[in-house]
C-alpha cells in the first residue's frame, strides 16, 4: 500500500477543514505522526548500520573481563607497595651509608629489620639504636677514622720495619706489640 491509498483511506475523497483533519487522525489507530524534521525518523540504511556496530561492539566484548576494574585497582596498589618497599629499602641504606659503614651488606646483615619501621612524615625508626649497638659491638663493620698500620714484611710497601731482625718472624711481632 502506498502513502496515496493510506491518506484516502483515512481521510476520504472529500476536502476537510482543519477541525475535521484533527479529527480523522486523532482517532486513527494505525497512524502515527511525527515531525521528521526533529530526529523522530530514522532512515532504515541509518539502522541497519547502527545495528550492525553494536552487534559488532558486543562480539568484540565477548571474553572482556568484567572484573578489570578490580583488577587494575590491586595492580595499582601492588605497584605502590613495591615503590614504598623500595623507597624504605633506599632509605635505610642512605642511613647506613651515613653512619659509615664500611660494608653495606654486612652491616644490613646484623640489623633486625622488623624492628626498623618508616613514618608517615618519611622518617626511619629503630634504625640509628641498632647502628649505635653494632658501632659498639662490631666496631670493624665501619669506617675507622684512625690509619691502619701497615705490616713490612720487606717489600716495596711502607709500613713498620721490624727492629729486632730482619725476618717475617720479627716484623709480625713488632707490629702486634705496638699498640
Amino acid at each position: 500500500m502506498d502513502l496515496m491509498e493510506i491518506l484516502k483511506a483515512l481521510f476520504g475523497d472529500e476536502a476537510l477543514t482543519f477541525d475535521q483533519f484533527a479529527e480523522k487522525v486523532n482517532n486513527a489507530a494505525d497512524v502515527k505522526l511525527g515531525n521528521l524534521a526533529g530526529g523522530q525518523y530514522i532512515e532504515k540504511e541509518k539502522y541497519d548500520d547502527v545495528s550492525n556496530q553494536l552487534k559488532t561492539a558486543n562480539a568484540n566484548l565477548k571474553g572482556y573481563d568484567p572484573d578489570w576494574q578490580t583488577k587494575l585497582a590491586q595492580a595499582q596498589a601492588d605497584g605502590e607497595k613495591k615503590l614504598n618497599d623500595y623507597k624504605f629499602e633506599q632509605s635505610v641504606e642512605s642511613a647506613i651509608n651515613n653512619a659509615g659503614a664500611a660494608d653495606l651488606v654486612s652491616v644490613k646483615a646484623n640489623l633486625d629489620m622488623s624492628k626498623i619501621a618508616q613514618g608517615e612524615d618519611g622518617k626511619i625508626t629503630g634504625l640509628d639504636e641498632q647502628l649505635a649497638e653494632l658501632k659498639t659491638n662490631k666496631p670493624f663493620l665501619f669506617k675507622s677514622d684512625e690509619p691502619q698500620k701497615k705490616l713490612n714484611l720487606c717489600g716495596p710497601t711502607g709500613g713498620a720495619k721490624a727492629k729486632s731482625g730482619s725476618n717475617i718472624k720479627s716484623a709480625v711481632e713488632d707490629y702486634y706489640n705496638k699498640k
